[in-house]
């Protein structure tokens, strides 16, 4: 009679622990997936704000249109969790902004806001800089 009470035991025990270990597996799948997303939307932002950083002689409002057009493609097909993706860019003299807003119903419902920027570059005045550098340089250089 023990015997057999302590192999019912084994079904009882694998009956409580094995739902609780399939709730602990689904819920990390669903926080890979989730930060999977967050890192190509990260991505994303990162090479869309380097790209309009390099647009030196476009017009804000120009960037801006080009950016929000490649933005949308670019995120496409490699997000697997994330749904209803919102892309916002701002351009200045100064910098470009991108970021990207989704929201996935996994876990209760998770949000994500990825932003990057990056500072507009401007190669003619940079060279400028770097050549009047050099000559304040070897000005210096004289003096001694």
């Amino acid at each position: 009679m023990k015997k057999r009470m302590q192999k019912g035991s084994l079904t009882v025990e694998a009956s409580v622990l094995i739902p609780f270990l399939i709730f602990v597996v689904f819920v990390f799948i669903c926080l890979c997936l989730y930060l999977h997303d967050r890192s190509v939307l990260s991505s994303c932002a990162a090479e869309l704000s380097g790209k309009g950083a390099a647009g030196k002689y476009q017009s804000e409002k120009e960037l801006e249109a080009w950016l929000l057009g490649q933005a949308a493609g670019l995120a496409r097909g490699k997000l697997l969790a994330l749904r209803e993706l919102e892309v916002s860019v701002k351009v200045t003299k100064q910098k470009v902004v991108v970021a990207y807003e989704g929201y996935t119903s996994l876990l209760g419902g998770l949000r994500v806001r990825e932003q990057e920027e990056a500072r507009r570059m401007n190669p003619a005045a940079e060279i400028r800089r770097e050549h009047q550098m050099g000559r304040a340089w070897k000005g210096m250089g004289k003096i001694r």
